[in-house]
This record gives structure tokens, sequence and C-alpha cells, in this order.
């Protein structure tokens, strides 16, 4: 047990990596996303979603994914988009249990052919798709409309930061953005949401009272913009400052040493 479980009386470290679903904070930007994203896959569509690093991207992609009926739909995720066209095919199919073919159409239409006949709807998810080469993102679109008279054969969702909008929005990228069914932008959390979500990580850590008093957090929300990642950072080093000071409670001062100690060489 740390410094920090062991002065706060906790039963486990606090911000895991994994956010358990009594950590998380249900705010109405990360709904929404989540609300469009789905928009888009009961459609077979194009969802994309893009957020700033560090607001939680990978968390609405994870209750997305939960949210959908593991029945009903197969899922297949990814996060190699730096991949060529080729290589990006071929990556999909082998997480789909497939071997590659020597051609890259030949690969394509293996790819596409698997995922219409799946008796679920399939649903690819490719994450840090603003580092996608051109080509890959052109070839997505044609995959997504491989015959004139058929529905695509997987709805798609394309999650980035916000250099995807931009790069999406080129003049070569016309056709497969036409195609996008919704669009969500994550924001990062107010100061009101930040003072909640301190206190769902407390709580869910077996916290029994607030342990962040108003000004820490403000000063917290002052210097994190509202990032979840870095909210998480600076409240760990004011624990921190707090459990080394023997304070029982996480003031404005043991965030400002948490600054500090940051700063320091």
């Amino acid at each position: 047990m740390s410094i920090i479980e062991d002065h706060f009386k906790l039963h486990r470290p606090p911000f895991p990596q994994s956010v358990e679903g009594g950590a998380l904070l249900q705010h109405q930007s990360l709904k929404d996303a989540v609300e469009r994203l789905r928009f888009a896959i009961d459609r077979d569509g194009i969802g994309l979603l893009t957020a700033e690093s560090g607001c939680g991207k990978s968390t609405v992609l994870g209750c997305l994914q939960r949210d959908l009926d593991p029945t009903a739909y197969h899922v297949v995720y990814s996060a190699f988009t730096s991949l060529g066209p080729f290589s990006q095919v071929s990556s999909l199919l082998v997480k789909l249990g497939l071997r590659s073919r020597r051609f890259k159409g030949e690969t394509a239409a293996e790819l596409v052919a698997h995922l219409r006949g799946l008796s679920k709807r399939a649903v690819l998810i490719l994450d840090e798709a603003h580092d996608m080469p051109d080509a890959t993102l052109e070839d997505l679109r044609l995959l997504t409309a491989d015959s004139l008279d058929k529905k695509s054969p997987f709805a798609l969702v394309l999650a980035g930061q916000p250099l995807l909008r931009e790069r999406l929005s080129e003049p070569q990228h016309y056709a497969l953005v036409s195609r996008v069914a919704t669009r969500a932008r994550l924001r990062p959390l107010t100061e009101a949401e930040v003072a909640l979500f301190l206190d769902k990580h407390m709580r869910a850590c077996g916290a029994t009272r607030t342990i962040f008093e108003p000004d820490a957090v403000a000063v917290i929300f002052q210097h994190s913009r509202g990032v979840p990642r870095q909210v998480q950072n600076y409240a760990l080093g004011a624990m921190l400052a707090a459990a080394n000071s023997n304070k029982k409670t996480v003031d404005a001062d043991c965030v400002q040493q948490a600054l500090l100690d940051q700063e320091a060489p």
C-alpha cells in the first residue's frame, strides 16, 4: 500500500488507467459523444470522434463498446492507424482471425466478404486516426462502399485528436466526409465537473468523505484546463503533498506544492 492509500484510508490506488464503472463520471459531453456514435453505428455509417489528448477519448470508446450488445455486434478495435493501406487492411483481417492475401485487392475482398458473412453487425473502431495516411483513409472509404446496391459491410468509428477534423476537411477526403453520419467532439470538464470527477474517483477507492477542498479544485481546474488526464496528474501530486504534510484533506497549498514538484528539474 502506498503512502497515499495509507494516509487517506483508501482500499486501492486512485485514478487507475482503466476506469471502472463506479469511478466513471458520466458527464454530459461524454454521454452526448456516445449517443452520437451509437447513432452512426445503428445506421451502419461512419462516426467521427475528436478530442484533445487526455480528454477521455478512450473512455468514450470503452463506454460505446460496453453499450453494444455482444450478441448483436462484433467489434474490432485498432489503434495501429499509422499503417499504410495494405498493412491496415491486413491488420484488420488478422484481428478477425484470418490470413492476409498476397495482394491488397484480394485482402480487402476477403475482409469485406468475412464481415458480410457475420451473423452479427460489424463495427470497426479505429483510434488515433489523425495519424492515418491519406491513402489509408481513401481505402477505408472504398471498403465502406464496396457495392452500389448493398449497405456498408460495417459501421466505422474514426477517433482522434482535433487534427483529424482538419485533415478530413481537405479536398481529397470530400468523398469520405460525405459519408460521415455524425460527428462528436469531447470537450474538457467544467470546474463543477472536475469536483465531481475527483469525488467519484475517491469514493470508488473507498473514501468516506470529501478529500479535495473547493479551493484545491479551483487551482486544479485552472492549471489542467479541465483535461481529465491533467486533473489526475495534479490531484495525485497534491494528495502526495497532503500526505507528506499530514493533512487529512487536500487544499490549494497542496496543489501548489504539486505544481512546484512537477516543474522541478
